[in-house]
């Protein structure tokens, strides 16, 4: 019986890291096309950027507008494939498809209008989030993007608000 109870706790362990080790790979593979372009920023490079638009920003505009969220972002990861690229496209559109949410993973978002595609994914730590992963799949681009910081349910809402604005 221990050994019936230790196996199941190592296959729900390894399903967790499965599923990290997915939503991960996922953008490694698409940044392997050699049409791809993989930018990874950290915190130190977010906060430079954030400060220099907004030095250049004499109305003050830009700091009022911006989201909360991004004070708590650590690093940002963006792959982008803006090439027709069919098989990578079903590629991607397999794994999301087939993705499935536990107790770790869920997802905040999913619309298909047409050839568009989104879907918003968390990653919990805790009661907090740790990684955010945004997917986003038109008839020309592809875009994934992974924010990883120390989110709030409340950042949640404002990141989906700040995607799915521009839908509407």
């Amino acid at each position: 019986m221990k050994k019936f109870i230790v196996f199941f706790i190592l296959i729900l362990a390894g399903s967790h890291i499965a599923t990290a080790q997915e939503l991960d790979r996922l953008m490694e593979e698409v940044a392997k096309n050699e049409k791809a372009q993989r930018q990874v920023v950290d915190k130190a490079m977010l906060g430079a950027s954030m400060a220099q638009a907004q030095a250049q920003d004499p109305t003050g505009e830009l700091k009022s507008k911006m989201p909360s969220f991004m004070q708590k972002i650590d690093s940002i990861q963006v792959v982008t494939l803006e090439e027709d690229a069919p098989d990578t496209r079903n590629m991607v559109l397999d794994n999301l498809n087939s993705f499935k949410d536990d107790d770790i993973y869920s997802t905040l978002v999913r619309v298909k209008d047409g050839e568009d595609n989104v879907r918003i994914i968390a990653k919990k730590n805790g009661e907090t989030v740790s990684d955010v992963y945004i997917f986003v799949m038109d008839e020309d681009d592809i875009v994934l993007v992974k924010m990883s910081g120390r989110l709030e349910q409340s950042d949640l809402e404002d990141i989906v608000k700040e995607q799915t604005k521009n839908k509407k």
